[in-house]
């Protein structure tokens, strides 16, 4: 069997450690650039909802990547509106009286097209209604087609644009653990944006900013949870002079198809993790956090604070999006569905703000 026909995801799941260690061997000799640092190679599972995927996580220049098998038949895009999802969640209904009250779990495309036809333009999204929440939904994610999608090797975490990571701070000892030599020609500045020198007064009220740029020398992001600050190297570019830059290096952006089928790794769902939408503040929404958060079927991990977009090869096509000022449910969670289409568009002058946009090495394995 060649190579390419053993890397396609139907036949990918069936081979034995053995067989996938050698045919990783052969992608590493013929597609990762010689002058990319191989550091760490590991068989890894990822599973979400039942579809696991056993995959290798790669070190590239000391970056974590993952390798996604190829799909030659990838069904991508959406058509099935509210399908699926909870109509309890998507209309608001009294969460106590559910119990006693039975609820028609999924929408079929016959009943949103007849509905459709009579619906006046005002009313094409009345969000009150399920009909109507399905045409919202079918007409902000992007059509449904099947894509010849090649196998990749892709960055397991987004980057802000513009910059590459150099390591983390502590906030409470100062000590940074990462790359010394290239933090420590901007280290001053850092610590003087962090670690301000305050009067008694202004310690009182004086937090930790959440993020601080310096244009074509640092960005720093602020984790809470840890209390310490991503530290990266930061360089001012265009959408064109990035995706120069990361061809310099040996990489590329995805398209559009590559991304929704490897955020997506292929199942036919709305949302790569299920169906729930409503996070409530206990164990359940606690849950849907963590799989939310946490790595999809193929071991990516997707931002989901809905303040960044995540940039494609095409400027006019971004994935993600900035929060909107919508009220309704779906319009608040739609923009982290896979297939979801935010017709935002990249100028071609347009300098990236690392705080409004990310983008997400790869490697295509392709002839």
């Amino acid at each position: 069997m060649e190579l390419f026909e053993q890397i396609e995801w139907a036949q990918w799941k069936k081979l034995t450690d053995t067989e996938k260690t050698a045919c990783l061997q052969q992608l590493l000799m013929y597609f990762i650039p010689p002058k990319v640092d191989i550091t760490m190679i590991e068989l890894v599972d990822f599973e979400l909802y039942g579809i696991k995927c056993r995959t290798f996580e790669i070190e590239l220049d000391g970056e974590l990547f993952v390798f996604i098998p190829k799909n030659s038949k990838a069904i991508l895009g959406w058509d099935l509106g509210a399908e699926g999802l909870r109509p309890h969640e998507l209309l608001n209904f009294d969460v106590t009286s559910l119990e006693q009250t039975q609820f028609k779990t999924t929408l079929t495309n016959e009943a949103i097209d007849s509905n459709a036809q009579w619906l006046e333009p005002e009313e094409l999204y009345d969000l009150h209604t399920l009909e109507g929440i399905s045409t919202y939904i079918n007409d902000h994610t992007t059509s449904l087609r099947k894509a010849e999608v090649p196998a990749m090797f892709v960055q397991k975490y987004a980057l802000p644009a513009g910059t590459e990571f150099l390591g983390i701070i502590d906030t409470i000892t100062g000590a940074f653990e990462g790359e010394v030599e290239a933090f420590a020609s901007c280290e001053k500045k850092i610590c003087e944006a962090i670690f301000p020198k305050l009067t008694a007064v202004e310690s009182l009220t004086w937090s930790f900013p959440q993020t601080v740029l310096e244009e074509n020398q640092f960005y720093l992001e602020f984790v809470p949870d840890a209390e310490c600050y991503f530290v990266y190297d930061h360089k001012a570019y265009t959408h064109s002079q990035l995706r120069t830059a990361i061809q310099q290096q040996g990489f590329d952006l995805l398209t559009e198809d590559q991304w929704e089928f490897a955020v997506g790794a292929g199942t036919r769902r709305l949302f790569r993790w299920g169906n729930e939408l409503l996070l409530q503040n206990n164990e359940s929404g606690r849950k849907i956090k963590e799989k939310m958060n946490g790595s999809n079927m193929f071991g990516l991990v997707v931002d989901t604070q809905r303040n960044r977009y995540e940039l494609t090869q095409d400027p006019a096509v971004s994935k993600l999006s900035v929060q909107s000022n919508g009220s309704h449910l779906i319009e608040q969670m739609l923009p982290l569905s896979t297939y979801y289409c935010s017709e935002h568009l990249v100028q071609p002058d347009q300098e990236l703000d690392p705080e409004k946009y990310l983008y997400r090495k790869s490697i295509i394995v392709d002839l």
